[in-house]
């Protein structure tokens, strides 16, 4: 499989440590359900961290809220506290948006005409584009994922086991790297396999350089889903290639 099931745990143990660290030394019997709305409201803020990148927001306030529910509905079956605060606070309000940029035809021209066949910069857009996988799955296709002309591997997120063709556009910029990792297609100037969010940051910057400021690696899984809709692709093609369990997160793609 290209991720094993541990990245959601390792994302609630990010968020958990990054609570910890702040208020660790406090007592669980003294958290009130106020306490936890202002925790939570200054986390719903966005502000830059030690290397500049914006971190916080609204959204990161709900899934450290989700976090927070599962932490002291634990202490309170140990019998440490007999209220829940983090479920009396307020749910943290997400603004609706439009989501991730899907690409469109002409950026999608636009960056393989910035990023030649032979370089990671086009490999990693050719992975995503034609695996129409998160960015945690693409950047660890390699080699042991191919077998007879079909690509196999289990997804990170839900574990769902995937079957898709090689596309040959795929093929060829796979075949056109002269250097690969012994692991992974993607590597890093060290030879390594790219992290979760050092992909991310790769992407952004490569998208960058081809002057797409507006587009990112999950606008790939977009642009996947809208290809194969366009192509009279049926629901169920859709959600077999992109791993999806139902029909609604289709249409959240395709929209």
């Amino acid at each position: 499989p290209i991720c094993g099931g541990d990245d959601d745990r390792h994302r609630r143990r990010l968020l958990l440590e990054s609570f910890r660290v702040s208020y660790g030394d406090d007592l669980v019997r003294n958290f009130r359900w106020d306490h936890i709305e202002a925790i939570l409201a200054e986390r719903a803020k966005k502000k830059p961290d030690d290397r500049g990148r914006l971190v916080g927001g609204p959204s990161a306030a709900r899934n450290l809220r989700k976090q927070l529910v599962r932490l002291f509905a634990y202490a309170k079956r140990l019998e440490w506290i007999t209220r829940n605060p983090a479920e009396e606070a307020e749910r943290v309000k997400v603004p609706k948006t439009a989501g991730y940029h899907s690409w469109s035809e002409a950026e999608i021209a636009q960056y393989q005409a910035r990023h030649a066949l032979g370089t990671r910069t086009r490999l990693a857009l050719e992975i995503m584009l034609w695996t129409g996988q998160r960015r945690g799955d693409a950047r660890l296709l390699g080699s042991e994922h191919l077998k007879d002309g079909r690509i196999n591997y289990r997804q990170g997120k839900t574990g769902t086991d995937l079957w898709l063709p090689m596309a040959p556009q795929l093929q060829q910029a796979i075949d056109a790297m002269q250097r690969i990792g012994l692991r992974t297609f993607l590597v890093t100037e060290h030879g390594k396999p790219y992290s979760r969010a050092g992909f991310g940051n790769a992407m952004r910057r490569w998208c960058d350089e081809a002057k797409l400021p507006q587009c990112t690696a999950h606008g790939l899984r977009k642009a996947m889903a809208r290809r194969l809709a366009e192509s009279g692709a049926s629901q169920q093609s859709l959600k077999a290639v992109g791993g999806w369990k139902g029909d609604a997160e289709v249409s959240l793609y395709t929209a």
